[in-house]
Order: C-alpha cells, then structure tokens, then sequence
C-alpha cells in the first residue's frame, strides 16, 4: 500500500512540473496579433480611419482581424448546417415527369455564394456591405445594415440604404466616402453576406412549411430545399403570395423551354410558394425524342405535348399517332394524324389527364428503289423517279460495260418486295439501248421495288486454262490459256526443265470437242501425244509449232537414271567422321565403316546406334499428298533410331546385320561407357563402374543396397548401349536374370498392388501339400 501511494505522489508532482513548463512557455511567447499598414496620404493614422469609418450598428470584431474570414466560416456553417444529400434520377426515363428534376439543382446551389449579386436586389435589414479604401488609405469595413434600413459609418452618419436597388445603393456610399477621403484613395462597394429570409412552403411539396433561405433565393430554390414536388406538384402554375395576394405565377416548362422565369420578384420575410395540385399528366411513349411523363394546361394539347417533348424522332409514323383515354370507365383508342395537325396553325387535338400518347416505329425498307444487278457499271439500289424508264435509269448507272451481254436482260417486276412470292419476269434485249434508241419497245416504264438483271459474255463460258507439271522450274500448275499459245510458250512460262527431266519424253494430255455447249455435241475423249525436247527448249521439227488446246496437261517425265549425291555421314568415333557419298544404291554398312578407316580403339561396337531420316519417298509419308519431289527437294520429316548389330555387321559382310544405308542416314559410333546405371526399387540407386569379372546382375543390386519395397523380380529388365533390352525369364520360383555389360542400365520396376497374393497363396499350397506327398510315398513303401 505504501508503495502505490508514493507512486501516485511521484506522478503527480511530473503532472505539476509539466503545467508550470507550460504556462511559463506561454508567458514568453509573443501574441499573434492581425495587423494591417496604412498608407495614408492626408497623414491619419490607421486608428482614426477606424474612428471615422468604423460600423456603428454592430458589435466590433477585434482589431485589424480580417473580417472575410469570419464572413466565409458563418457562411460555410449556415450552408453546411441546411444541405442535404440528393440522389439524381435517370432525368428521361418513362415513370419520371418532365421538368422535375430542376428542384434537385436548385436544392444543392447556395445562391448566396454568388461573387456578384444582380444589381436589382433590393437592400433590407441585414445585409452586409462591404467598403474599401486602398491607394491614399487602405481601409475595409463590414456593414450590416441596421433595423431603421441604414448603415451608419462613424464620421460619416448614417446612410439610408433599404429598398434601394444594390446599384443605386452603390452609388450613394460611394458618394459619401468619396467626399471622406482623400481623390488619391480607390473605393470599392460590394455586397457581403445576405440576408436571411423565412419562406413559407406549401402545397403539393414533400416536406411543406417554413424554410429559410438567402435573400438572393428563388422560388425554385425554396422549392428544392423543401424536398421537392410530389407526384400530384403542379410544375405549370406554381404561385408565390404576399399578404394574401398572388404576387407572380412560375412555369417550370416555360423556363426550360425559353429561359422566361417570369417577373423576377425577389421574395421578402414570411413570402409563400405554393404549388397547385397538377392539372393533367400525359405520357408520351415511342419515337419520342424525350419519351416520359408530361404536364399540360386544360388548354393545351397534342401540339404543346410535341413541343416540350423535343418532337418525333425521324423514324416515326407521324400520320398514325396513337391516343389512349379513358372514357365512361373504359379505355378507347383514337388515331391522330400528326402530320396534318402540324401543317394546320389553328388545328389541335385536346388531352386529358391520363392518356397515353403513342408513337409507332415506320416500316422498314426503301418505298422508292429499284436494283440493278450483273454486268453494269455501278450495280446497285437506286431512286425510282416519276416516269422512268429502263435505259434512263442504265444511264444514270454509268451505262453497260464492254462485257455485258446485249442479247438478254430480264426484269423481274416487284422482286425488291420480300412478300411478293412470285414476281413477273420480262426478257428485255438491249441492242437498242447501244444504238441509243429511246422509243424502243424493250425500254420499258419502271415501277418499285423492279429488280434488273444484265449478264456478262463471259457468263456463258468457262475460263480456258492449260496445265503443266512434273520436272519443271516453276510450279505453276493451271495458267489461262491465251490465243495462239503452243507447247514452246508453256515451257517458257514455267521456267524451263530441270536437268532431272527426260529430254526424250514429254507428254500432252487433250480432250477432243471441250466445248460441249456447241451444236452437234460429240463424246469427248483423252488422247496422248509424246514429243522430244533438247535442254535448250528447242522441240523436234515435227513439234516446233504444236497449238496448244483448252483444258490441255503437260507432263514433263523424270530421267530414271538421273541421280544427285547420295550422302550418308559417320560420326563419334570412327577414325575419319564426315559425310560420305554413296558409290552405289545398293553400299552396306560395313562398307562405309572401312572407307572411314574403321574404329577406334574406345570405341563402343555394342553401342552404335543409326539415325534414319524419313523422307517423302517413305509410304506413311505420302498420304494426302498429290505427287512425288525430285531428289534434289527431299524433306526430313523423322530421326528414328535403329539399334545396330556393328560387330556382325562387320565380321561378316553382306550378312543381314550389315544394313544397306539411305541417303541421309547418320551412324553414330559412341564412346566406351565404363558404368552400370541401377535404378528401379533398390535401397540406393546409383551409377557404379562395371567390372568385368561380374556379369551377374545380383552383383550390381548388391552394390546398391539390395532391394527396396516391393520389388517386381520377374519384370526386371536391363538396357544395353546400342538401345536394346533384354528380359529376365522366370520358370516357377527361379529368376534368370540377363547379363550386363558396359553402359547398361538395370531397372527394377515395382510390383503393382494386389498382384502379391498369388505368391502366398502358392507357398501355402505347396507346404499343404508337401507333407501329404511324402506321406503317400511312405505309405506306399511300407506296403
């Protein structure tokens, strides 16, 4: 207890030591007070400019303090202590009413912000006004004026201010300190903080009753600020009372519509704004260019409903508007021809509260087209004019080209219109449109939606090709046949013979009677014609000037005896790697290993391994494609590795180990590997070096530890250098395994789960029926 005490004793006295710090620093320090300097040419001093102009009719605020700042924080608490937060609405959507949402502006802008007041606001009691003197003095005072309607600067006397317009208020103080100071001195009146007003609200607003307001507020503002209208408001006759008596009637839409806000009567102390409940609401829907809610005057009708909503859009049926009312408890439907309505100043048709006026969308599609099609110049939709004709309107499609077949157009009459199913055809010849002949009997008169086909010569006939392939230069396959072209041409434009061609053997392929269009139609029929060529392209005399037919095949045949260099490379370690080139088709392994100067003496023979690269001359390369590359242009597809029996292949030549080689092919001899890789289900695995005394496989498990869990005995296997693998076979419970040699690996798979229970299940039988055989046997001796 001792303890506690004297701890709280001890931080009391820090708490003390720290207040006297305190106070003691605060005594030191200098004040900070606002001060302003004077520049005063008639030698008064600051303090009497504050004598002389100082305001009478209110409390002074401490001297030199900036009075703006205590003007912005009173501003800033009474604007921050009447906002409210708004939420903005989708201003055009169909359950929202024209004109409404202009209370939510009104409600979040603080009038009494405005950097400059209108010059019609009327001075009253308790505004503020602000005076400064710069250049032979500087000075500024606020001036609030007083109940008796005046400001009453010291020195001056006072200045009757209220119901005076700002502007001549202006005027009046500026005269009367401009005879105060001296001509040197700048003078400057503004208004500072207005006044506040009360305002009454009611009618059909949804908060309604008393609400105050700046001076410099509108109706509308008081509006907003009062929650807005409801759903019954009337934005049309909205009326603000003094004493009774309607002073000014606002219309919402005339001030969206026009700017017009009416007389602009500035609202006094205990005003009212009342709004009437709404007159009639009609909603426009469709093609509207602001389709929602509308609210009209008795007298007002279809046309004051197209003006305020922005009118139809250019899309709509304006000959076919739509009015739904509701008449004698039952809604009825009445057509309006809008377009007449429009045309017609005194015409009118009259609403009432709750109809519904709807606009139709108009039919798709062009009323006033025709169409050319085919062989024009500029096919195409184009305007069906009063009185047209055929040719007129060929002409105004730039006219027919060089191609266009004269003999035969056709009109199909009504063709353009989807629901005619079965349009009339007319066969028109146009051979008079090219004599410019207009009183022709094919020009016929044109009527909508007439659909006109040219064709082109070339329309009736098909495209003359010949064709060339096989040992050329360039592929070019089909090319257009011209006039006069001969087999000569053709080998020209394909680039000329490769030098794999057979000179003596060139083939043409042609069909008799190709044209089967013609009259007297023949069975057409293939015939092959063969002719020599020298390399320089030059035919023999009797095929120097062969022509050519439509739809003719070239075929220029491959020299079979023609060969390119066939290579096969040697590489690792034979004593001369490289590539080495086939002396004949048929050269065997064991060949090119001794033009290689055969092996060296590390040199893996177990272990040679071939690279074969599959070309397009191999069958499963050949599916889906047309025809064979020469030689010169074959492609590696695969690398598929063969293992090699290199030590038969070379004690005994031509044997069925020493392999004929293909072009490309890459023997690889590899290097001597002096270890034996064991891996699999053993304790360790690892790559341990090969002695030559083991062969046994048990030898190198040993040295990894032995087996691990679950070892598969019977699927052992091991893999020599040269790829190949080798088994272990099994004959009941005994494992022969196969031997291993340098650069082998040993795998030991592991047993698959479920597959251990034979092995058991088989011991059992036999220890079962061990003891019973031996049994019978005994058995049959003693008897």
């Amino acid at each position: 207890m001792y303890c506690i005490v004297k701890f709280l004793v001890k931080k009391n006295v820090i708490v003390l030591f720290f207040l006297m710090t305190l106070f003691s620093l605060s005594a030191y320090a200098q004040q900070i007070t606002p001060s302003q300097q004077s520049l005063n040419a008639s030698g008064n001093s600051e303090s009497n400019q504050k004598n002389i102009f100082q305001d009478q009719n209110q409390q002074q605020i401490e001297t030199g303090a900036d009075r703006n700042k205590f003007e912005a924080a009173d501003q800033k608490r009474s604007k921050d202590s009447i906002k409210k937060d708004t939420i903005n609405h989708n201003k055009y959507g169909p359950n929202e009413i024209y004109g409404a949402d202009i209370f939510t502006n009104a409600a979040t802008y603080d009038v009494s912000e405005l950097s400059t007041p209108p010059l019609d606001y009327p001075i009253g009691v308790g505004d503020h006004i602000i005076v400064a003197l710069w250049g032979g003095g500087e000075y500024q005072e606020d001036y609030v004026v007083a109940r008796d309607g005046s400001i009453f600067p010291a020195g001056i006397g006072k200045i009757t201010v209220q119901g005076l317009t700002f502007e001549n208020a202006r005027a009046i103080i500026y005269a009367k300190f401009k005879s105060s100071v001296p001509a040197s001195t700048h003078i400057q009146v503004t208004l500072g903080q207005p006044r506040s007003i009360n305002i009454n609200v009611a009618g059909e607003v949804a908060n309604p009753g008393p609400v105050t307001v700046s001076a410099f507020s509108n109706a509308f503002n008081v509006i907003g600020l009062a929650g807005g209208i409801t759903e019954f408001g009337n934005l049309r006759n909205i009326q603000v009372k003094r004493d009774g008596k309607i002073i000014e009637t606002l219309d919402v839409y005339e001030y969206l519509n026009s700017g017009d806000i009416g007389q602009h009567i500035y609202l006094q102390n205990n005003d009212f704004v009342l709004v009437t409940f709404v007159d009639k609401k009609v909603l426009a829907t469709g093609p509207f260019k602001r389709p929602m809610y509308y609210q009209l005057k008795k007298n007002e009708g279809i046309k004051a409903l197209l003006k305020y909503s922005g009118g139809l859009s250019s899309d709509a049926y304006t000959s076919g508007l739509k009015v739904i009312s509701t008449s004698k408890e039952k809604q009825v439907i009445r057509d309006v021809n809008v377009t007449i309505l429009l045309n017609n100043a005194a015409a009118d048709y009259p609403l009432a509260d709750g109809d519904i006026v709807k606009a139709t969308l108009i039919k798709p599609g062009i009323s006033n087209k025709v169409e050319l099609k085919g062989e024009i110049r500029y096919p195409g939709i184009y305007e069906i004019k009063e009185g047209d004709h055929l040719f007129d309107l060929i002409d105004r499609a730039g006219g027919i080209t060089k191609n266009t077949y004269l003999r035969r157009a056709y009109v199909f009459r009504g063709a353009g219109d989807s629901t005619v199913l079965k349009p009339e055809r007319i066969e028109i010849n146009l051979n008079d449109f090219a004599k410019n002949d207009a009183t022709s009997p094919d020009n016929i008169l044109l009527q909508v939606n007439d659909v006109i086909q040219l064709f082109g010569n070339n329309s009736f006939g098909e495209e003359q090709y010949v064709q060339i392939s096989g040992e050329v230069r360039k592929e070019i396959g089909k090319t257009q046949m011209y006039t006069g072209m001969t087999l000569e041409d053709l080998l020209y434009l394909a680039g000329g013979l490769k030098p794999s061609a057979e000179y003596g053997r060139l083939e043409i392929s042609s069909i008799v009677d190709g044209d089967s269009s013609k009259s007297g139609v023949k069975s057409t029929k293939t015939i092959i014609r063969s002719y020599s060529i020298s390399p320089d392209l030059q035919l023999d005399s009797s095929a120097a000037k062969v022509l050519l037919k439509p739809f003719d095949e070239v075929f220029v045949r491959k020299n079979p005896t023609f060969q390119l260099q066939q290579n096969v490379e040697l590489a690792g370690l034979v004593k001369y790697p490289g590539n080495y080139s086939k002396i004949n088709p048929n050269e065997r392994l064991s060949s090119f290993i001794k033009r290689a100067g055969g092996l060296k003496d590390n040199a893996n023979i177990d272990g040679a391994i071939l690279y074969r690269n599959k070309t397009d001359e191999f069958r499963e390369n050949l599916i889906n494609k047309n025809k064979l590359d020469s030689a010169d242009s074959a492609a590696i597809y695969l690398n598929a590795p063969v293992s090699l029996d290199l030590t038969k292949a070379i004690k005994h030549p031509n044997s069925s180990s020493d392999i004929v080689l293909q072009e490309n092919d890459i023997v690889y001899v590899p290097e001597v590997n002096p270890f034996v890789v064991v891996k699999g289900i053993v304790q360790s695995p690892l790559r341990i070096a090969h002695d030559d005394s083991h062969t046994h496989m048990g030898f190198y498990i040993d040295r990894a530890g032995g087996f691990g869990i679950r070892p598969w005995r019977r699927r052992i296997f091991v893999t020599y250098a040269d790829g190949q693998s080798r088994r272990t076979r099994n004959f009941l419970f005994c494992h022969f395994y196969p031997r291993v040699r340098q650069g082998s690996v040993i795998t030991v798979p592991q047993r698959p789960k479920g597959t251990d229970i034979a092995g058991p299940v088989l011991l059992q039988a036999i220890a079962t029926a061990v003891p019973i055989i031996v049994a019978a046997i005994i058995l049959k001796n003693i008897n």
